[in-house]
């Protein structure tokens, strides 16, 4: 039998040996460099903020995401939504290209990279505020997708590194007719549209509308609807992402300063009119609160006004 000569470390003590190790020791990700103007938000931040940049950071988007779902309870149309949205988008929460030159470049994107984590906590806690959540801030990368630079976007893509399978010459003109039916007639030649292929679950908006090819549980995404693979991929993390963070809330350990702030947040954006939004008018079909009375109250009748 071999003997080993070092000794065995006492259980109880075990687990309090290496606290000035974990203690000082530099953590796995500091500042970040941002190399792109769109976001996936697949690292969470972990650099040092201020408790005021925290809770500013976090209202500024909260404006943004309370205005944009105004919008889509207007029914405006995208051009209008990007229309209304610009100005805001440049005064809360402005995202300059790579571009741009801009000396606050790598200041706004830390901003919005850490607001959308900040608020992914505040709506994490319950179905209702992840699920709306989730789709304002899709909302919010489609256009940001839309309005990005072709090269930009193009390289920002390219290192998401997404499950596309490609598909080759010989199967888009085995399906040349599907492919050219589910594309209402176009392309005229096959050969001048690039296609890929992925699970059907992952464009379900394509699918609705029958913009797609369905072939054994895959659907033939052509390229020109890149914009609708890129937001469901985004969703779809995002939904998982917050379901994870809603398992690990009852870990963390609470914060006295953190928590109120929190919790203000998601309080005031827990129905369609947020006191955020910068809408001065309350939204049809919205539900009636303590916040909203005093701007619906013009409309009321006289015997009410008292």
């Amino acid at each position: 039998m071999i003997r080993q000569e070092f000794s065995r470390v006492d259980p109880k003590r075990r687990a309090i040996l290496d606290h000035r190790q974990k203690q000082f020791a530099a953590p796995a990700f500091q500042n970040v460099e941002y190399k792109h103007r769109l976001n996936f938000y697949a690292t969470p931040p972990t650099a040092d903020i201020t408790l005021e940049q925290f809770e500013q950071w976090a209202i500024d988007r909260l404006r943004v995401l309370a205005e944009l779902e105004a919008c889509s309870f207007r029914n405006k149309s995208p051009a209008e939504t990007a229309t209304h949205m610009k100005p805001l988008l440049d005064k809360y929460l402005p995202l300059s290209s790579s571009t741009s030159g801009s000396t606050a470049l790598q200041a706004e994107r830390q901003k919005d990279h850490y607001s959308h984590f900040i608020l992914r906590l505040a709506f994490a806690s319950t179905e209702d505020l992840r699920r709306r959540f989730s789709r304002v801030e899709s909302m919010l990368f489609r256009l940001r997708f839309q309005a990005d630079d072709a090269r930009e976007r193009m390289a920002f893509v390219e290192g998401l590194n997404l499950d596309w399978e490609t598909v080759g010459d010989e199967e888009r003109r085995e399906f040349a007719e599907e492919l050219r039916a589910a594309g209402g007639g176009y392309p005229k030649r096959i050969e001048e549209e690039s296609y890929f292929k992925v699970d059907w679950e992952r464009v379900p908006e394509l699918v609705e509308s029958r913009r797609v090819f369905l072939k054994a549980g895959k659907a033939y995404v052509p390229g020109r609807e890149q914009l609708s693979m890129v937001v469901a991929e985004f969703t779809s993390r995002l939904d998982k992402a917050l379901e994870l963070t809603s398992r690990a809330l009852p870990r963390l350990d609470e914060d006295d300063r953190l928590t109120p702030i929190l919790t203000h947040l998601s309080q005031n954006f827990t129905t369609p009119d947020a006191n955020y939004s910068s809408s001065s008018t309350a939204l049809p079909g919205a539900d009636i609160s303590a916040r909203n009375i005093d701007t619906l109250s013009s409309s009321f009748p006289l015997c009410m006004q008292n």
